[in-house]
This record gives C-alpha cells, sequence and structure tokens, in this order.
C-alpha cells in the first residue's frame, strides 16, 4: 500500500503546475551606472521545470525610460537545498514585445537574440535573481539586473540625490546633518553635498568636517539617522540610529534605515580621503556597518548594550589616500543572534575619533557594496579531500576505480556565512561527472567546481542516496533533488519508481 500511495502522490505532482507573479524592486546596471524600477517576474511550474519571464523589461537613459520587452527563460531545472529552490540557466533569449498600454515603443523587434545568464532563488515567498544580458552586439552594453530587496545597498553609486531640508541635497537613501534630529541639530552644520569626482558614473558624495564654535564636528554620513543632542562631540548624544518602529521619512519619501533580509560577508567601499590639517594622533576615517533583527532601534555610537545585533563590521584605520581612490572594507563579525537580519545601519565618517579630525576634512564615498562570498573550503569524494584542491581550480579528475557515487559521497562547505551549496551527478562514458554550485548570498555571484570522476560503475540510478531520507524526498536521474517528478524514471524515498 505504501508504494502505491507513494506512486500516486507523484504522479499528482506531475500533473499540477503553478504561477506565480512576483512584483519586486529590480536594480539594472549599464556600464557602472545603476537605476532603480519596479517589475514582474513571473515563475511557471510545469512539471519539473521552471519558466522564468522578466515581463515588460525597460532601460533608463537620458532622453527617459526605453521599453526593452520580455525576457523568458524557459526549461529551467530547479535543484534544492533546504527550504530553497535555486534556479540557474544561460541560453540564448530572443526578446519579445512588452504589454505595458503606456510604453508606445518596444526595442524587442530590432534586438537580435542574446545571451542572457540567471543565477536566481525562492526562498520564504521571496524571489532573488541575478541576470546578466550580453546585448554587447546591438546596444555595446551588458546589462546586470538584480531583482528582489534586502540584499544589497541601496543607491551604491550615489548618482541619485534628492532635496533635503534648507534645499541641501542627500544622496537617495543616505542622511548626514541636514535631514538630523535632536535639540541641536539647527546648529549642526552641513556636511554633505554631490560631487563630480566620481569612482564610476557621475557623480559620488563628498562628506567634510567644520569647526562651530571652535568645536571639530566630524563630516558623516549614514544609511540611517543624524542625532545632534550634545555639544560636547564624544557625548552618546551625537550618534547615528535607525529606529523600524518609526514612520518619518526622508525628503525622497524613504525611510531613515535600509531593509536588509541577508547576511553579507563584507563590506567594501571606494574612498579618497584627506585631512585639512594633518592629526597624527587621529589619522583615521572610518565606516562601519551594523545588521539587526527585530523592529527596534540601534545606535551609533552605543548608548547601552544592544540585544538586537546580528553583526558588525568597521574599518577605523581608513589612511590618507593621496589624491587616489582606494577601495577599503571590512568583514562582518556574527553575534549569537540567530533572528533574520531586518535593517542596516551603515555609517562613514571624516575621523574615527568624535571631534578629533581638522576642519576641512573630507571623504569622497563610491560604489559601496555588501560583498557575499562563493567560493569552496573544503571538497571531499569518498571520504577524502579532492587532491590539489584550490578554491581558485574549478575542475578536477579522479580515478574511483569499481566505485559508484552517490551525492552522499560528495562533501562541500563554503566561506559565505549565507552560501548555498548544490551537488548533481552525470553520467559519462568513463564513469560520472560531479558539480557542486555554491551560490553567493545575494545571487551575484555563483561557481561551479567539476570533479570528472572515471570509474568501472559508472550507474548513478542505482547508488542515489537511499535510507534515511525524509518522506517524499525525490531525485531525478542526473542525481538532481527535485520538488516534483514528472514521466520518466526517479528515486522517491529511496525506492525507483517509473512515472509513464
Amino acid at each position: 500500500m505504501k508504494k502505491i500511495y507513494t506512486f500516486m502522490l507523484a504522479a499528482f505532482a506531475a500533473m499540477t503546475a503553478w504561477a506565480t507573479d512576483y512584483n519586486e524592486p529590480i536594480v539594472v546596471t549599464v556600464n557602472g551606472e545603476s537605476s532603480e524600477q519596479t517589475g514582474v517576474i513571473s515563475i511557471v511550474q510545469n512539471g519539473e521545470n521552471y519558466d522564468l519571464t522578466m515581463k515588460n523589461f525597460m532601460l533608463q537613459s537620458a532622453d527617459g525610460p526605453m521599453g526593452v520587452g520580455n525576457v523568458a527563460l524557459t526549461g529551467i531545472v530547479p535543484q534544492t537545498v533546504g527550504d530553497v529552490t535555486l534556479l540557474k540557466t544561460s541560453a540564448i533569449v530572443t526578446i519579445t514585445e512588452g504589454d505595458d498600454p503606456e510604453v508606445q515603443f518596444w526595442m524587442a523587434g530590432m534586438l537580435p537574440p542574446v545571451p542572457v545568464e540567471l543565477n536566481g532563488k525562492i526562498e520564504n515567498g521571496h524571489l532573488r535573481c541575478y541576470i546578466n544580458i550580453d546585448m554587447m552586439a546591438s546596444l555595446q552594453q551588458v546589462i546586470q539586473v538584480a531583482i528582489g530587496k534586502g540584499y544589497q545597498m541601496a543607491n551604491q553609486s550615489f548618482e541619485n540625490w534628492h532635496t533635503s531640508s534648507g534645499n541641501y541635497v542627500e544622496p537617495n537613501a543616505w542622511h548626514s546633518f541636514e535631514s538630523a534630529s535632536g535639540s541641536l541639530a539647527a546648529m549642526a552644520g552641513h556636511h554633505i553635498e554631490k560631487s563630480a569626482d566620481a569612482h564610476s558614473g557621475e557623480a559620488s558624495a563628498r562628506i567634510y568636517a567644520t569647526s562651530i564654535f571652535g568645536i571639530v564636528a566630524n563630516g558623516t554620513m549614514t544609511t540611517g539617522r543624524m542625532n545632534a543632542g550634545s555639544m560636547s562631540a564624544s557625548n552618546t548624544a551625537n550618534h547615528a540610529y535607525i529606529d523600524l518602529s518609526s514612520t518619518d521619512v526622508d525628503g525622497n519619501g524613504d525611510p531613515f534605515y535600509t531593509p536588509l533580509y541577508s547576511r553579507p560577508d563584507s563590506i567594501a567601499v571606494w574612498v579618497k580621503f584627506k585631512q585639512g590639517t594633518a592629526k597624527p594622533n587621529h589619522p583615521y576615517a572610518t565606516v562601519s556597518a551594523v545588521i539587526i533583527s527585530g523592529d527596534g532601534r540601534y545606535q551609533d555610537p552605543e548608548d547601552q548594550t544592544y540585544t538586537n545585533v546580528v553583526a558588525k563590521a568597521k574599518n577605523n584605520t581608513i589612511a590618507v589616500t593621496n589624491g587616489e581612490w582606494v577601495r577599503v572594507s571590512a568583514p562582518f563579525a556574527y553575534t549569537e543572534n540567530t533572528e533574520d537580519p531586518k535593517a542596516i545601519l551603515v555609517t562613514i565618517s571624516t575621523n574615527a575619533d568624535a571631534g578629533q579630525g581638522s576642519n576641512n576634512d573630507e571623504v569622497l564615498v563610491d560604489d559601496i557594496a555588501l560583498i557575499y562570498n562563493a567560493k569552496l573550503t573544503k571538497l571531499e569524494l569518498f571520504g577524502e579531500s579532492v587532491p590539489s584542491f584550490d578554491a581558485d581550480v574549478k575542475e578536477y579528475s579522479i580515478d574511483a576505480g569499481d566505485k559508484g557515487l552517490t551525492l552522499n559521497d560528495i562533501v562541500a562547505e563554503a566561506e559565505g556565512v549565507s552560501a548555498l551549496v548544490a551537488k548533481s551527478i552525470e553520467e559519462t562514458a568513463t564513469g560520472y561527472k560531479a558539480t557542486v554550485s555554491v551560490y553567493g548570498g545575494d545571487m551575484e555571484t555563483a561557481t561551479d567546481y567539476v570533479v570528472n570522476v572515471k570509474s568501472s560503475r559508472p550507474t548513478v540510478i542505482e547508488h542515489l542516496p537511499a535510507a534515511p531520507v525524509k518522506d517524499n524526498t525525490i531525485y531525478n536521474l542526473q542525481g538532481q533533488q527535485v520538488k516534483k517528478a514528472v514521466k520518466g524514471l526517479y528515486i522517491i524515498n529511496g525506492k525507483k519508481v517509473v512515472l509513464k
């Protein structure tokens, strides 16, 4: 009876199909310049495979938005890692016209078929994808599309600005004393402006120190909100903070915090730093980042012990760069707080010590990013390390004699805090091809490691994992775990099942 029930369950799964539209923010990067838009991404599952369509895709230009069309990727074979569904494919795609009635012209009819690469995941009902569209042949551009919020900093290249109080400007998603709270906010002065000296694109953010009544106020920029509450520079009443319960918004209508739903490995930013007057005892600028959980508050510098901290990163030794753009970074150190991340507070200042800089200190800031690692630190087959394994080497060959290879024989570990590792096996003329794919938490990076296994017993289906397995665990002939089975030969709950 159990075998019949298993067969009926798999057959029912094969007959079902579903479609979901995800309304997600989209960041489009062309030639280093990014723009933000919203869009609909449709995912349809037919049996085992997935079809993904990015509907009514647009490009921003100096003359306004341009309609490109629908970008469809079909027949994607998913992989399952825990509760995450991974989507990865590469195809030549013919872009079709969209159906947005407000767009009068679609470029689709003028474009030849283009190479498209996709790394994506569906996790907790959210879609995160990173798509490369190679339009070098037609538009001399490679277009990068990041779909889904909560993985990267907003306005990373500081190209977009809004008007704050007093007709001063602040970069979108970033704030300085122009929008500060606190009893002394009106006296805090101005510490930020748009600069044409950029690492990439057309703009960067310039933050600068000033002297007020002989007291040096460091130039500071944050994804949260500045608070000016004391004449003493070192008093914690002067701080940057985020409060997820607050409904206050900035001049662009955005909250004073940046949502973050993932766990990055480090933060990196390009800077130019100079001191108005050299301070040998206080020579450094600083960047710090704090990830929090829950819906509460956090401030930097801290005025108490905060239990909602998920991770911290800080580089407080940014030296004068002598007029050159320099990339600086800081790794995240994670706490024992295992709650899901909710927001990140990033703060950049002209001096690592409060009030210890000099008048006219300045830091130019551009191209800030959260970094998600996607490399293996360990790769074993049959209980032994792959000979000469190196994280930067992507292909290996070994001789397994008469051993059969199963997914359980492959042990792989990745360095990324939120990296995902997927394994698959294919039969070859001489044995097996084992592929281990490592996905960075933001899906921008996916690294494949291939091990060609010579074996005199090349029968994958006879050696797929058996007990113990969870109920309704399904593997296809390629050794990949799938959610549903269609026609063909499968291993379901460790048993061979043929669906006709």
